[in-house]
């Protein structure tokens, strides 16, 4: 069963999903790698020589219109995984016409598609990596810890937990140190990180944090390339790497957790204030957040792996088969 995985063409975190997706390996299952500067002619030939059972598409922003006119030419089944719903629903609606199955990370665009008339559109969020994100046995040095890019509702956070408590803060992110002003008094607690990590390193910090801040991306971000403004109430893949690592995590209270609707397990808060008093609440409370964090992890090892989601996906194009 031979599969072709169009690589996303960006380097951070999706250099290490490519990379993932292409360890699925099996006796069963072949992945070729497909870089997304392929000839297209080479491509094509490529179809013809191999015809695998469908090709998947991550992401789907960059120009790919010669890929895309190959795939529909062939009849060869495309999967579009839009890993990054709702933000680029824009540029999404332009490859949209060309796939034969939808996945989507965020279950409001999953809505939204369907509004418009597409089919077989399917809620399938993205997955961790469970050999690097686990449980270590190490010190809980740092109160905070916040990884990721300074949108403004994460400014907006971070700032008022420094306006209003001493707890040590550390930020990993590139331009962090651009957006947020700290009382001289309280610059020795505040840490700056201003570049991307790798992700066994960011393991190794969510197991040394007391508490992981987690605020999901906001739907308005001024460079998002969302017009309609599908707001996202998914959530992200951080989520899983988080919970994985064996790390307390506060989320946004409107994003759905995923993880356990009827006995939730996951910390939410409403607004910055309340943010800080959950902070406040439960920064030492170790035993507490051990076995919160120990029972989602039960939830969702063994899960929420790309193997997993790949297994999913060819479930879904079974059931398709058989309608």
């Amino acid at each position: 069963m031979k599969i072709f995985y169009i690589n996303s063409g960006y380097k951070g975190i999706y250099s290490h999903f490519d990379l993932w997706i292409n360890e699925i390996n099996s006796e069963q299952i072949e992945i070729i790698d497909i870089p997304i500067s392929i000839n297209q002619q080479m491509f094509k030939n490529m179809l013809q020589t191999i015809s695998p059972i469908f090709v998947l598409l991550m992401i789907g922003n960059k120009q790919l219109n010669h890929i895309l006119k190959v795939i529909k030419e062939t009849n060869i089944p495309l999967v579009v995984w839009f890993t990054e719903d709702p933000f680029y629903t824009d540029v999404s609606l332009k490859v949209l016409p060309y796939a034969d199955y939808i996945l989507s990370i965020d279950k409001s665009s999953c809505e939204f598609y369907t509004k418009l008339g597409y089919k077989n559109i399917h809620y399938v969020p993205l997955a961790s990596n469970e050999r690097i994100f686990k449980p270590l046995n190490l010190e809980k040095e740092i109160d905070l810890l916040l990884i990721g890019y300074p949108y403004p509702n994460r400014i907006k956070l971070i700032q008022s937990i420094i306006n209003s408590t001493n707890y040590s803060i550390l930020l990993i992110g590139k331009s962090w140190n651009k957006y947020l002003k700290i009382p001289n008094q309280k610059k020795r607690n505040i840490q700056m990180i201003n570049n991307w990590l790798p992700p066994n390193e960011v393991n190794l910090l969510y197991n040394k944090a007391k508490i992981i801040l987690n605020p999901h991306r906001q739907s308005t971000f001024i460079f998002n390339k969302n017009s309609k403004n599908v707001k996202n109430r998914s959530i992200n893949n951080r989520f899983f790497d988080i919970v994985l690592s064996g790390g307390f995590q506060l989320i946004n209270e409107e994003i759905d957790s995923f993880v356990d609707e009827e006995n939730e397990r996951v910390i939410r808060y409403a607004d910055d204030h309340h943010c800080i008093q959950l902070i406040q609440k439960y920064i030492n409370e170790f035993s507490y957040k051990e076995e919160l964090v120990k029972k989602l992890r039960t939830k969702i090892i063994g899960r929420n792996t790309f193997s997993n989601r790949l297994n999913t996906l060819l479930k879904i194009l079974e059931n398709s088969s058989e309608s």
